[in-house]
């Protein structure tokens, strides 16, 4: 009989270990799709809840691109369960993340169809404690550090300016809505409050910023909150914390994971081509202002610009190649965190 050569062999040998390999991979991506889209559908199911037991809904917008974190289909929802008697309520959250005068100009324009309040989530300080009740500690903590001589002792210019950048802003104005509501109503047990909204938007840290205390898990990844969340503010207001829940992108096309990503709709790990995304900030975002943050020389396109961060925050592999997925997911997390600074206008009013 004829024996097969020895090097048809070993191919033959690595072909059959590729294919193996590659439907491996298929299958193991097709599992996580199974699984992702398992979850899409429970979280779904936990917004309707919320919905449908809640008496006003938040629908909590990034006041960087209230555009983009508002969701019509929500809104349509709310209205098709409750009617005129279910309220819905926008809170125009991180206002601290853009200029003033922006701000205003968003409330101006998203009051002419609904309610809306200003916010701005307390910083966390350390476990359970809110900014409100740590001014007094942090002085005391100061003056103890300095004694010691660990930490130069702050002055009380630059504790307080501290706490005002870790202070909650608006919460006075949407308990006191909140509260009328249920006086309108003539509730005598406590009004239901549910949070909706895209994925990270500030759902979570809204709540424990009224609660004034850690008690709705939040995180900066999208994805912290997998189900729902009761809060009871006081006896006249129970707050319904929900997961993030993404529908699907009206724009479609390649462009729609970009889009999703810079919504901080997905995870970075989760992104094909995480260099999409930051494509899609290049063309945002003056290149100046990105040049000035990372450092990086002039360039034309997002690859020469991935080059350049590369080079600025050592995001090399061996011999010195540029590791440009390294890159790309820098240059994301500076954009979920606000580090890249960036806002949107409300549209132009059509002239007379």
């Amino acid at each position: 009989a004829l024996q097969p050569e020895p090097r048809a062999a070993a191919h033959t040998a690595r072909s059959a270990a590729a294919m193996a390999a590659a439907e491996a991979s298929a299958g193991a991506r097709a599992s996580e799709l199974r699984v992702r889209d398992g979850s899409r559908r429970a979280f779904y199911r936990e917004f309707q809840r919320v919905v449908e037991a809640a008496d006003v809904v938040l629908e909590v917008l990034d006041a960087r691109d209230p555009i983009g974190s508002r969701c019509r289909e929500v809104e349509e929802y709310v209205r098709a369960v409750g009617g005129a008697e279910k309220r819905l309520v926008l809170v125009l959250n991180k206002v601290d993340l853009v200029p003033r005068e922006v701000a205003l100009r968003w409330l101006a324009h998203l009051r002419e169809e609904l309610p809306c309040v200003a916010f701005k989530c307390s910083t966390q300080l350390k476990g359970d404690r809110m900014a409100g009740s740590w001014r007094g500690s942090a002085i005391r903590w100061g003056k103890a550090n300095a004694k010691r001589g660990r930490v130069p002792e702050k002055t009380a210019e630059e504790i307080e300016a501290e706490h005002q950048s870790a202070t909650c802003l608006g919460s006075e104005t949407l308990m006191h809505l909140l509260k009328n509501y249920a006086r309108n109503k003539g509730m005598k047990t406590a009004i239901t409050v549910g949070c909706v909204g895209f994925p990270n938007v500030g759902k979570s840290s809204l709540i424990n910023s009224l609660k004034r205390k850690t008690v709705a898990t939040a995180g900066a990844m999208p994805g912290v909150t997998r189900a729902t969340q009761e809060v009871h503010l006081d006896r006249h207001v129970k707050l319904i914390d929900s997961p993030g829940i993404v529908f699907a992108d009206a724009g479609g096309g390649a462009g729609a994971e970009a889009r999703a990503a810079l919504r901080n709709c997905v995870r970075m790990e989760q992104l094909a081509d995480p260099a999409g995304a930051v494509a899609e900030i290049v063309r945002r975002c003056p290149r100046e202002r990105l040049m000035a943050l990372y450092r990086a020389p002039a360039f034309s396109n997002v690859d020469e610009f991935l080059a350049g961060v590369a080079r600025s925050r050592g995001k090399l592999r061996r011999g010195g190649a540029i590791d440009r997925d390294a890159a790309a997911r820098t240059v994301l997390q500076d954009w979920s965190s606000g580090t890249i600074p960036y806002y949107t206008l409300p549209p132009a009013k059509p002239a007379d």
